[in-house]
């Protein structure tokens, strides 16, 4: 079934060889990979792991995903572009997203001369799965990416209605899990791959873990799968610092869980604040990092707001979203910082 649909140049590629792929076990001497041998004390003369078998291991340990079903890429950025790569055809296949969500499919999607499908949100900002599944019958796309908790709205989906799209979906369907740490009652994908082996799932370190700088994006899917990505892959695309840091954050679980609680603590007491002032039109629910708001002037906000070095990110131009801020929770000194400048402008 996966065989079929993925590129026939992908099924029969032949991966590179790299030189630590090669052996197994250990070895005092290594003058196999054209390295320096002087490199100092912290082994970065050296190439790291291709399998990041390390971490995926720790993953396993602390996510409970299986390792077979792992791999790591350069950010989720990596993923979602190789998973295109494998599964659409240029100038042939489309992918199908949520709008609004997520750009980096679109962009990637594009990138690969592959068409993109949009299919509007309601106007609650859920899924249309109605409208999804009309296109999936009438356009067939290679790829259903599904962003849950979404960007930038930070609302969940049901489980139910996202497994009913991946079950009608010939092609792949992807479900984006970035944010799935602040949502305190999140049912993953994962489980279902099981049964639907059609479905990825993508996590990150990025978000909850604290360690965008690092680039870690994760793959969950099917072993057939995973296998091909690892063919597909660049052999180092994670680097020894980027891992080690993912080992650390999953070292220091508990930590983690403490950031995490933290944060949904602070969102909800953000989004109270918002509820307060005249010029907040709309508050969204959200089970992410951040929350969206609809304002009277989101453009003279966002400016009011720059001055005072205060960033946050403009999302009227997409669609369903006028006059909406998006604000990322930060600090205890940046939100009240934030509750400040906000509480003095006057709308």
């Amino acid at each position: 079934m996966i065989d079929k649909l993925l590129n026939p140049w992908i099924r029969e590629l032949v991966p590179y060889s790299s030189a630590r792929s090669e052996f197994s076990g250990k070895a005092e001497i290594l003058l196999d990979a054209n390295e320096s041998w002087d490199g100092g004390n912290d082994g970065i003369n050296r190439y790291p792991d291709p399998l990041a078998g390390e971490l995926r291991k720790e993953i396993e340990r602390v996510m409970g995903i299986p390792y077979e079903m792992t791999a790591i890429g350069n950010g989720s950025d990596e993923v979602i572009d190789l998973l295109i790569r494998m599964f659409c055809a240029q100038g042939k296949d489309s992918v199908m997203i949520e709008r609004p969500t997520y750009g980096t499919y679109s962009v990637f999607a594009h990138i690969s001369g592959v068409s993109v499908i949009d299919v509007p949100l309601t106007k609650s900002l859920d899924l249309d799965d109605k409208a999804m599944l009309s296109a999936i019958r009438e356009r067939k796309p290679g790829i259903v990416f599904i962003c849950s908790p979404n960007n930038p709205t930070g609302r969940v989906y049901s489980l139910d209605r996202i497994l009913a799209i991946a079950e009608a979906n010939e092609g792949i369907t992807v479900v984006d899990e970035a944010y799935c740490d602040f949502s305190e009652d999140f049912r993953s994908a994962i489980p279902a791959i099981k049964d639907n082996p059609r479905i990825v799932v993508l996590r990150t370190f990025s978000k909850a873990y604290g360690k965008a700088g690092a680039r870690l994006g994760i793959l969950v899917a099917d072993p057939r799968i995973q296998q091909v990505f690892m063919k597909v892959k660049p052999p180092y695309n994670i680097s020894r610092p980027a891992e080690e840091s993912g080992l650390e954050a999953l070292r220091n679980i508990e930590k983690v869980r403490a950031h995490v609680q933290e944060t949904i603590e602070r969102r909800r007491d953000f989004s109270s604040f918002l509820g307060t002032l005249s010029y907040v039109q709309e508050v969204f629910s959200s089970e992410a990092n951040f929350v969206l708001a609809r304002v009277s002037d989101a453009k003279a906000l966002y400016s009011y707001l720059l001055k005072r070095g205060i960033v946050v990110r403009n999302r009227s131009n997409d669609p369903l979203l006028e006059n909406t801020l998006r604000i990322t929770i930060g600090s205890e000194q940046e939100m009240e910082a934030l509750k400040e400048a906000m509480y003095g402008w006057q709308g």
